[in-house]
């Protein structure tokens, strides 16, 4: 997309742009040129003093650490192969020039952002297999747009620019300039000559996914990058952990294991790049403190996402009570229980009475609203430790640990008043449902069942006594009728 044409004009004009040294100038003629030989390499290098230590102190350094230590710049130019060294060379000689003295703070932490970006993108590239040299400097680079917006237009562009979300940052930029910091990162590295792909990283690392599974790419280890620098930059946000976790997976796909180990990866790696890149990071002790703070809420949102999975596995999907396999294993511990302390259980079986109208006169949609209200109704109704899910159809199951068949039967006429003198809605129409309910209990007087499935049994049997009577109204076990299967009309019916 191109940027907007007043703002184009403004960059255009602007004397005072972000422009690569001389040095960096002759290395994207060199990262340019597929001939390029690693002789040519160590003379470009070697003409700068500065970039010549740097060089040497970043081959002999555990990124690319070999049996053989380089001890001139042609021997570490051949360590590090054409690629990697050119492109890290024009790393720092473009850092080194861009950061300058760190003229205010608003600079030096966009450059420790970038710097955190670089290394996030380097452990994630090596993670993924893509090529970290690349990716590295794809990761410093990606919001060299905001410096170029920030010193085009500094009393216009927002002073606190790195302390909002990316996503935020770009919406801002759009409305007040019509035109975002990704849009001018590209149009400023192709007007340095870099690569395409490079270039491009400045618009793909800010272009969200597609829905669904989407495999790992170099543009997402980049998007991401930011997020892990996040983490350090913004220690005392909490909510950075939890943003990380979820663009690592959105982007690349990984568990929160895996995000907790580049930062940790990160954290010990911090002081190496401070070093290399000559920009202060972070302390030791302060990376290893924001580490493990990371590492525990990490496992924290994760313990909370197992546990969210794990509820919506035991949930009905229309209505939200719980579903049958559920009810299925609480009931059958319940009953031991109930059957080893002598403790009472009561459980209930509700029908909603003349389902099948409501469906056949108003559609299966109002049916499906109609369950899912019931559903909501009775779940006010009901203590936390009590279990109701939905059985099947329109049948549901109402599990009382510990009480009696009074109380019970109290709490079962309480949920048939209310839902009796509930007006449902539906588009146009208006109805009202009533219910039926059988109820038995376990451990309760005289009344004591040998299995769970014959506790079962007598509530299902009191239901169908409660239908045969004329619906609308509870039924209570009694020894006559718990065992005894009544030939009766189908509930629905």
């Amino acid at each position: 997309m191109p940027i907007h044409e007043s703002l184009l004009q403004r960059l255009q004009l602007c004397t005072s742009l972000p422009t690569p040294p001389s040095t960096a100038v002759k290395l994207i003629d060199l990262v340019n040129d597929p001939n390029t030989s690693l002789i040519q390499i160590a003379d470009c290098v070697a003409f700068d003093p500065a970039l010549a230590v740097k060089m040497l102190k970043v081959a002999n350094s555990p990124l690319y650490s070999t049996r053989r230590t380089a001890t001139n710049v042609r021997q570490a130019v051949n360590l590090m192969g054409t690629h990697a060294a050119v492109t890290v060379a024009l790393s720092f000689s473009l850092v080194r020039n861009l950061s300058g003295t760190h003229k205010n703070d608003e600079e030096l932490l966009f450059w420790k952002r970038s710097i955190l970006s670089a290394l996030a993108c380097r452990i994630l590239a090596g993670r993924f297999g893509f090529n970290p040299d690349d990716l590295l400097v794809a990761g410093l680079l990606q919001n060299i747009g905001v410096l170029a917006l920030q010193t085009t237009m500094p009393d216009e562009y927002p002073v606190d620019a790195m302390a909002l979300d990316d996503e935020a940052l770009l919406e801002a930029e759009k409305a007040k300039f019509g035109s975002g910091h990704d849009e001018v990162g590209y149009w400023l590295l192709k007007k340095w000559r870099l690569p395409d792909h490079l270039a491009l990283a400045c618009i793909a690392s800010h272009v969200a996914p597609s829905t669904g599974e989407t495999p790992p790419s170099p543009g997402g280890c980049v998007a991401v990058s930011g997020y892990f620098a996040d983490v350090f930059i913004k220690e005392k946000d909490t909510g950075a952990v939890q943003k990380v976790t979820n663009a690592a997976s959105r982007w690349l796909g990984m568990d929160a294991d895996s995000t907790a180990a580049v930062l940790e990866k990160m954290g010990g790696s911090a002081k190496e790049f401070e070093d290399l890149f000559d920009v202060p990071l972070i302390a030791v002790e302060q990376a290893e403190a924001i580490v493990d703070q990371a590492k525990e809420l990490v496992m924290i949102a994760s313990l909370g996402k197992l546990r969210e999975l794990e509820e919506k596995a035991q949930r009905d999907a229309l209505t939200g009570a719980h579903n049958r396999q559920y009810f299925d294993e609480a009931f059958n511990q319940e009953f031991a229980a109930s059957s080893r302390h002598g403790w009472p259980l009561s459980v209930a079986f509700i029908d909603i009475d003349h389902f099948k109208q409501v469906n056949d006169t108003y559609g299966h949609a109002a049916g499906d609203n109609a369950l899912v209200t019931l559903s909501r109704l009775i779940s006010t109704q009901i203590r936390n430790g009590d279990i109701f899910a939905r059985y099947g159809g329109e049948e549901f199951v109402l599990l009382l640990p510990g009480m009696d068949s009074d109380a019970a039967w109290i709490v079962l006429s309480r949920i048939r008043e209310v839902i009796a003198s509930f007006a449902h809605t539906f588009g146009d129409a208006t109805f009202n449902m009533t219910i039926s309910a059988g109820l038995a209990s376990h451990k309760d007087g005289t009344l004591t069942y040998v299995l769970p499935e014959e506790l079962l049994h007598a509530a299902d049997n009191a239901l169908y006594a409660a239908k045969h009577m004329g619906r609308n109204q509870i039924v209570r076990a009694t020894k006559e009728i718990r065992m005894v299967k009544h030939s009766l009309p189908l509930r629905g019916e």
